[in-house]
């Protein structure tokens, strides 16, 4: 057990330099990739740290670490830290670090970054809810900073994987939205120039990473028939954001495919929150609806095998995962007879988004749709542009009449199973689904250093949402990527693009 804890809770790392490999950078040589949206706030990095700003913002920036492709915690910025008490971290930067307009990495930059995500400044911020809450951190000399907690977090370092640096003089200067047009941190790439639906970037050759390509530009390609097409007429080089309804379109259309398993669990998630007269507030009703699927056919036969069938909210991978959780029966003679228990004999409606790019495909939704129907309950599909839906899910308000979502439940970049909870429960400022009977647990376990009782506290935890069916758990997220035959180099870990390595083949 004390070896399985060992790959999240690190208090003293002294690692080799994972330095990016040296190669020669073809100044002419653009590489574009397609994905569903820019960032909402641009060059921000602190505005999320999620989907699909997370695939974009690797470009630009770094965090201290980062989780290797076996769930190790490896060294980024940071190369060694320490946890001097359980409220306190002493981290250790990498020497040699500059950001892209030549300014050294410090500590106190480190700092900076830490001490806003703290202030009431950062209240608009995401990221201020998607990483554990900082107490403020201070630079103990150029290279070594330390970063206080409010409350205990054994995990720390393993969350500081989204914890963006950026140049502290030039976010003063510009402020927030000013920073947001001119970002300047320590990736292999700086903005050069946005556009509606584009962004442009040049190589920062003195980077600790320097990237294989001159240029790269991101488009903004919200449809995923149409991100396939630029593919197809070599507008674009990679396309991201797949699900593995695509991947057959893909390979008859002789694009090359990666593929892969991400550390989320595929759902349909409930708006519980301040909604009394729900059908859905029914337990009955949410466990009939989960009885419905047919989970092993999903797998099977709509995504061609490549992933597994969900029984919790978290993957395999994730800390905490309950590995005695019984598989979800396909069960719909039960489903109807819960239906019946719980008044909704004939039925009821309810309406669902589905968005391209994020959580599950139209296509399967419309799969578990015809399930629904065939127990007597009717899902209204409704696709929404995904712009709007993260305004929706920043803002924590949605439209009376829309009673559910096509949303993860994600465990990157910690692979903690807490880390899907920051989004799914109380723990989230504005939530769609929030039950304080199980918050206090949830908040108790997350401050946990004892090994044996952190992980038996997130198994009890999973169980009990299992139980609670607060959503469709389906199935872990399987990922496509499509790309032309000749590039290279391309890698998604933990939902970050290992940009610097991304070339093409001679």
């Amino acid at each position: 057990m004390r070896r399985r804890l060992a790959r999240f809770i690190s208090t003293t790392v002294m690692a080799a330099l994972f330095l990016a490999p040296s190669f020669t950078v073809l100044a002419e040589t653009v590489m574009r990739m397609g994905m569903s949206s820019l960032p909402l706030s641009l060059g921000n990095p602190f505005r999320s740290g999620a989907t699909p700003t997370i695939y974009f913002t690797p470009a630009l920036f770094d965090g201290l670490t980062r989780i290797d492709n076996d769930g190790m915690l490896q060294p980024w910025l940071a190369v060694s830290w320490d946890a001097t008490d359980q409220n306190t971290w002493r981290v250790k930067l990498r020497d040699g670090v500059t950001f892209s307009n030549g300014v050294p990495l410090t500590a106190e930059a480190a700092a900076f970054a830490v001490n806003y995500l703290a202030s009431e400044e950062s209240l608009p911020e995401s990221l201020r809810r998607e990483l554990p809450s900082f107490e403020g951190a201070v630079a103990v000399d150029a290279l070594t900073v330390d970063i206080t907690t409010r409350d205990p977090d054994p995990l720390l370092m393993r969350s500081l994987t989204i914890l963006p640096m950026v140049d502290p003089a030039q976010w003063t200067r510009l402020g927030r939205e000013g920073f947001a047009r001119e970002p300047v941190g320590t990736g292999p790439f700086r903005i050069e120039s946005w556009g509606p639906a584009e962004a442009k970037m040049a190589a920062v050759l003195t980077s600790w990473r320097p990237p294989i390509v001159g240029r790269l530009e991101i488009l903004a390609i919200p449809d995923k028939t149409a991100r396939i097409q630029a593919l197809q007429s070599n507008r674009i080089d990679v396309a991201i954001e797949f699900g593995p309804e695509d991947g057959a379109t893909m390979k008859a259309a002789g694009l090359k495919t990666q593929n892969w398993i991400a550390a989320e669990t595929s759902g349909l998630s409930f708006i519980l929150h301040e909604r009394p007269n729900s059908p859905l507030q029914d337990i009955r009703v949410r466990e009939a609806l989960n009885l419905a699927i047919n989970r092993d056919a999903l797998g099977e036969i709509l995504l061609e095998g490549a992933t597994v069938p969900a029984n919790q909210p978290v993957p395999r991978v994730a800390f905490g995962f309950n590995p005695d959780l019984l598989p979800i029966a396909h069960d719909p003679d039960r489903a109807r007879a819960l239906l019946k228990y719980a008044g909704y004999e004939n039925g009821f409606s309810f309406v669902a988004y589905t968005v391209s790019g994020i959580g599950v495909g139209a296509s399967v939704l419309q799969v578990v749709a015809n399930e629904f129907a065939a127990i007597g309950v009717t899902m209204e599909l409704r696709s929404l542009p995904i712009q709007q839906f993260l305004r929706y899910l920043g803002q924590g308000t949605w439209p009376d009449d829309v009673d559910a979502f096509s949303m993860n439940w994600p465990v990157w970049p910690s692979l903690d199973s807490l880390r899907a909870l920051r989004l799914h429960s109380c723990l989230r400022r504005d939530p769609w689904y929030c039950d304080e009977a199980i918050t206090p647990k949830i908040r108790s376990a997350i401050t946990e250093w004892e090994e044996d009782k952190a992980i038996s506290m997130r198994r009890n935890i999973m169980a009990w949402y299992r139980d609670q069916y607060p959503a469709v758990y389906m199935f872990e997220t399987a990922q496509f990527a499509g790309m032309r035959a000749n590039v290279t180099g391309f890698t998604m870990v933990n939902n970050i693009i290992a940009f610097e390595t991304l070339g093409f083949a001679d």
